[in-house]
C-alpha cells in the first residue's frame, strides 16, 4: 500500500490498456486483456447474462433494461477493440454494435430532408431541429427527395439531371446517377437496393444501386409525377400527367419482368399514392377531387373513395391499421378509417409538402413549405409536437424519414461508457441505430491513431 507521502500509481482508464500499445511490452498488453477478461467472467459467474435478461423482462424495469444495454455495450466494446487493434495495429477504425431491446425504441420521424433552389440538401434532426448536414449536391433546384425504408439513406434529384444517394448518419455521398432529363420523382425499394427514377420528359428507370445496372426502363408521353414500390418490392406504381385519355395516369409494373399489370385513368395528374401494408390496396390522389383506393387482389372487391374537395397533395397509408391519411391542397389534413368509418378532418395553417405515418401507426408527420414539421396523433389529429426546421429557407422539395430513437434515459446513460472508451485513446462517432434482420443495433464507430 502506498504511503501518504508517496506518489500513488496513476489510475489507468478502463480502455487505457490499448493506448500507446506500440510502446509497451507485448506481455503487459496481454496481461491487461487477461485482467479485464477475468473481471468480466467474474461478473458473469455471479449472475449470467441470460438470468439478468430474464429478470429484467420479468420486472419490466426500463431502467434495468437501460443499465443492461450500457453493460452489454461496454463488454462488446472490449471484445471488438481488443480484436481490431491487434489486427489493424496503431491506427484504424471499426464499428461497435449491440442489439437494442424493442422496448427501448420509439418509432417516429427522426430526420427531415429539404432541398432548395441552390441545389443544397439539408438533413435536419426531427427531434432537435438542428441541421446535421448542409450538402451542396446539385447545380440546380433539388426537385425530388426520398428516404429509404430503414432510415439510413436519402436520395435527391435535381433539374441538373443528376441523382445523389447519401448516408443520413454521416452525410457521405454513397453513389450518384446521371440521366437524360431533369428529375421529377424518386422512390427506394423496400430493401434499399434499388432506386426508381422518374423524369420531367416521362422517362422511368430503375437502378440496381449495388451493381449499377438498369433493371427496368420505360418511356411515357409526359412527366412522371410519382413512383412508389409495394411493401414486398414486387410491384412499382408510377403516376404521371395524363394525355387526353391516351396515356393512363397510373401504371403498375411487375418488377420481375417489367410487365404493366394494372392501369388507371384518374384525373389529369396523379402525383400522390401509397400502398397498404399488405399490398392489397393502392391509394391514388392528385388533382381530381376524389381519392381512389384501388383493390389489387384478384377478388371481386369494390373500390373505395374519399372526397377531398380540391384534390390531395400527398397520401400515406398506415402500416398498422386500415387507415388513410391525406394532405389536401385545400389545407385540410384528413384521416379515414375504412374498418369502422371513423376519422378526422383538421384544417392546418400552411402549405403541406410532405406526409408520413410512423412505423407503429401512432403518429402522423406533416412537413410544411415554410420549413416546419408537425407530429400529430393518429387518433384525432391533435398536435403532439412542432419543430421549426429552417425558418430562413423555403424548400423546393421535402421528405420525412421514418426511424427509431431511444427512450428517455438512454442518452443520459451511454455517455459514461463513451467517456471510458475515449479515455483509452479512441475517438467515437455519433451513435446511430441500424436495422439488422428483425431487430435494431446501436452502432458507434471507433477510431484510433497512436503512431
Amino acid at each position: 500500500m502506498a504511503k501518504d507521502d508517496e506518489d500513488a500509481p496513476a489510475k489507468r482508464p478502463l480502455f487505457g490498456f490499448l493506448r500507446g500499445a506500440s510502446d509497451k511490452k507485448k506481455e503487459v498488453v496481454e496481461s491487461d486483456f487477461a485482467r479485464l477478461r477475468s473481471l468480466q467472467q467474474a461478473r458473469r459467474e455471479e449472475e449470467s447474462d441470460a438470468d439478468r435478461r430474464a429478470q429484467i423482462e420479468a420486472t419490466a424495469d426500463r431502467q434495468g433494461r437501460i443499465d443492461h444495454l450500457v453493460e452489454r455495450f461496454r463488454d462488446r466494446a472490449l471484445e471488438v477493440l481488443e480484436l481490431e487493434t491487434k489486427q489493424q495495429g496503431d491506427a484504424g477504425q471499426c464499428d461497435i454494435a449491440v442489439e437494442v431491446d424493442e422496448d427501448l425504441l420509439i418509432h417516429t420521424f427522426t430526420q427531415v430532408a429539404m432541398g432548395d433552389e441552390q441545389g443544397h440538401v439539408h438533413l435536419i434532426d426531427a427531434l432537435s431541429g438542428s441541421v446535421q448536414h448542409d450538402l451542396a449536391l446539385h447545380r440546380n433546384w433539388c426537385t425530388a427527395l426520398c428516404g429509404s425504408l430503414d432510415g439510413t439513406m436519402v436520395a435527391s434529384g435535381s433539374l441538373d439531371r443528376t441523382v445523389k444517394v447519401i448516408s443520413i448518419a454521416t452525410g457521405e455521398l454513397l453513389g450518384e446517377l446521371e440521366v437524360d432529363d431533369p428529375i421529377s420523382a424518386l422512390g427506394f425499394s423496400p430493401s434499399g437496393e434499388h432506386l426508381a427514377v422518374g423524369t420531367t420528359a416521362g422517362g422511368l428507370t430503375v437502378h440496381d444501386l449495388l451493381s449499377g445496372h438498369v433493371t427496368l426502363e420505360s418511356q411515357q408521353e409526359k412527366r412522371v409525377a410519382a413512383v412508389r414500390y409495394s411493401p414486398d418490392g414486387t410491384h412499382l406504381a408510377v403516376g404521371a400527367q395524363g394525355l387526353n385519355g391516351i396515356q393512363p395516369t397510373l401504371r403498375l409494373f411487375r418488377v420481375q419482368d417489367s410487365e404493366v399489370v394494372h392501369t388507371l385513368d384518374h384525373g389529369s395528374v396523379l402525383d400522390a399514392f401509397s400502398f397498404s401494408a399488405d399490398g392489397a390496396w393502392l391509394a391514388c390522389g392528385g388533382l381530381d377531387p376524389v381519392t381512389l383506393v384501388v383493390p389489387l387482389s384478384e377478388d371481386d372487391v369494390p373500390e373505395r373513395s374519399v372526397d377531398v374537395i380540391t384534390g390531395s397533395k400527398v397520401i400515406a397509408m398506415s402500416h398498422a391499421d386500415d387507415l388513410l391519411v391525406s394532405a389536401g391542397r385545400d389545407g385540410w389534413l384528413r384521416m379515414v378509417n375504412f374498418a369502422n368509418g371513423g376519422g378526422f378532418d383538421v384544417q392546418v395553417d400552411g402549405t403541406m409538402m410532405a406526409l408520413g405515418i410512423a412505423e407503429d401507426g401512432a403518429e402522423v408527420g406533416v412537413g410544411y413549405k415554410r420549413g416546419l414539421l408537425e407530429v400529430r396523433s393518429i387518433e384525432d389529429g391533435s398536435v403532439v409536437r412542432i419543430m421549426d426546421l429552417a425558418s430562413d429557407m423555403t424548400p423546393i422539395s421535402m421528405a420525412l424519414v421514418r426511424g427509431q430513437r431511444m427512450v428517455e434515459g438512454v442518452d443520459e446513460a451511454l455517455p459514461q461508457v463513451f467517456d471510458e472508451i475515449k479515455g483509452g485513446g479512441f475517438e467515437l462517432g455519433l451513435p446511430y441505430l441500424k436495422p439488422v434482420d428483425d431487430g435494431w443495433h446501436l452502432v458507434v464507430t471507433a477510431a484510433w491513431s497512436w503512431a
